[in-house]
Formats: C-alpha cells, sequence, structure tokens
C-alpha cells in the first residue's frame, strides 16, 4: 500500500493562466526591495517560486562539493542515521531527489524510500533522476500538514537543507515525531553560517551587505536567528513535540572559487541571488569578482534526534 497518497491538485480556472516562477520572484523582490520582510507566506512563496524555476539547484552545486572527513551532503547523515536494510523512509522536502535516493540504495528492495515536496517542478526533476530499480516513490506533500501519512509509519525521515524553509518549524517536527514509529529517527541538515572562518565571515559580509542595501526585507526571519538548532524557538518546537535532544555534527564543504565564473556558478543559484533584482545581481557579481580568488569554507550542521519508545 501506498504509505503517502498523492496530493489533490485544483487546476486553473480556464483564462486565468497563473504568473510564472519568475514574474512571481519580481514581485516579491519588489515588495523585500520596499523592506517588507521575507517572512511567512512571502517566504513561503519566495521558496517555492525559486523551486520552480530551478529545481536542481541544491543537488547539482551543493552536493557535488568535497566536505572535510570526507562528508558528503546526502549520503553522510544518512549513514549517521543510521539506516539499514529493508526499513521504510520519508524524505521531506526532497528537491530533486539526491537524499532520497541515497536512502533507497541502503535500504534495498526490502525498503522503502518516499520522497514528498511541495513543488511539481521539483517532483518531476526527482523522478526524471532516479533509476526506476530504485525502492522509491516520489509525492507531493507539505511537511507541516502530512495528514495523508498514517502515524508511526517511517523509521527514519531525512530532512536535508529544509527545516529552516518551513513557515513553522513547530508544526513540522509534530508532524515527524507523529509519523515515526517509537525509536524512529530524525536525521537533517541545515546551514551554520554561525560557524564561519573569520575570513569567510568577511567574504559572506560583503555578499550580505549587497542584500542589505537592494533587499533590505530579506534580512529577516532565519537570516536574523541563530543557527538552528541553537535558537531557543527551535530548541522549543523539538522539546514540545517530544523529540528526544537533538546531536549535532558540524562539517564544512569548500567552495573554489578560482574566478568570477566559478563564483557566479554557485552563487547564481542562490536564495541571495534569487532575492535580487537584475541590477542587484550586477552588483553582487562585482563584489564577488573583487575578492577572487576565493575559497569559501560553507558550514553545514547535521542534526540528529529520534522518537522516544
Amino acid at each position: 500500500m501506498d504509505p503517502v497518497k498523492e496530493e489533490a491538485v485544483v487546476p486553473t480556472a480556464a483564462g486565468d493562466a497563473a504568473p510564472t516562477p519568475e514574474e512571481v520572484l519580481d514581485q516579491i523582490r519588489a515588495e523585500i526591495a520596499s523592506g517588507t520582510p521575507l517572512v511567512g507566506s512571502l517566504a513561503v512563496r519566495f521558496y517555492r517560486a525559486v523551486h520552480a524555476l530551478d529545481p536542481t539547484a541544491t543537488e547539482d552545486s551543493l552536493a557535488v562539493l568535497p566536505g572535510n572527513r570526507g562528508v558528503q551532503l546526502y549520503d553522510s547523515p544518512i549513514a549517521w542515521a543510521p539506516m539499514v536494510a529493508g526499513e521504510r523512509v520519508l524524505d521531506l522536502g526532497c528537491g530533486s531527489g539526491g537524499a532520497t535516493r541515497a536512502a533507497a540504495r541502503v535500504v534495498g528492495p526490502e525498503g522503502m524510500v518516499v520522497g514528498i515536496d511541495s513543488s511539481p517542478e521539483c517532483v518531476a526533476a526527482a523522478q526524471e533522476r532516479t533509476p526506476t530499480e530504485l525502492p522509491v516513490l516520489f509525492r507531493r506533500g507539505d511537511a507541516q500538514a502530512m495528514g495523508n501519512v498514517p502515524d508511526r509509519t517511517f523509521d527514519c525521515v531525512v530532512a536535508s537543507l529544509v527545516l529552516e524553509q518551513v513557515a513553522e518549524l513547530d508544526r513540522t517536527v509534530h508532524e515527524i515525531f507523529r509519523v515515526l514509529r517509537p525509536g524512529g529517527r530524525l536525521v537533517a541538515s541545515v546551514t551554520a553560517f554561525d560557524r564561519l572562518r573569520p575570513i569567510d565571515a568577511s567574504f559572506m559580509g560583503a555578499v550580505i551587505a549587497v542584500v542589505g542595501r537592494r533587499a533590505p526585507g530579506a534580512l529577516a526571519g532565519r537570516a536574523s536567528r541563530a543557527s538552528m538548532p541553537h535558537e531557543p524557538r527551535d530548541q522549543l518546537a523539538f522539546n514540545e513535540a517530544g523529540m528526544a535532544t537533538v546531536e549535532e555534527q558540524d562539517v564544512q564543504f569548500a567552495v573554489v572559487m578560482a574566478d568570477l565564473d566559478d563564483a557566479w556558478a554557485v552563487f547564481s543559484r542562490t536564495y541571495i541571488a534569487h532575492v535580487l533584482d537584475e541590477e542587484g545581481r550586477e552588483e553582487l557579481r562585482a563584489v564577488l569578482e573583487r575578492r577572487m580568488p576565493h575559497t569559501l569554507y560553507l558550514p553545514v550542521r547535521f542534526l540528529r534526534s529520534r522518537r522516544p519508545g
């Protein structure tokens, strides 16, 4: 039986064409340029538009980076979970399916991995990239409201660079707790910019200064909080949901930039570039060019918790 039913999609009324992702982003850029905070429903719309426009960005630009101690963005958290053959796994915000496929290779044909994402473009990209022999299902779904997922269904939940994007972390963690079996694990990755090396903090400070000048509303929400799970509100979300103490493992991924082309190949696909209009992106390019060459050590934090039982 399919553990996650397909989310119903309401068709657009005839003659009422939906705006393109770029049109949505243009509207959001205008709002945050005037100082409207990029939080709540506005942030949700922003992330959905970016993912629709570039559904494979994370897998193509970040998952290929070399990590210290041999870590890899998708395989390493799954090994730390740890997963074993035959388990059932849920990948929240699966994107183009990098972590989903990594989990499927571990659980094997006796197991099952379900990847859900609110973006139909991401689901389509994940399906296209996934060999048919892997035990994987992809579905549209919302991490904050997984009512179509039965209680205590999964042995492990994976959330790769997605928990920072949900509007209400407490709802999401409660849902994770609900769908995990007793003793089931959560393994996640989040960015940890409070762990930047001083030289990289200076580099990113120059980048963020462009955002502050061009899109000040973007410096709100997650951008103004401590990295997960150190923010008190984040700690409260895990505690109130009933999850066990969150374990942490900090890692770094090397972004080697010999010139502007190298830098732009990465930065053009980030949320930072997407909050900027064309003039802002040109200013960002100029800032990056002045600081080339540079190797940026991108800090990522792996998180691990479990449902007691």
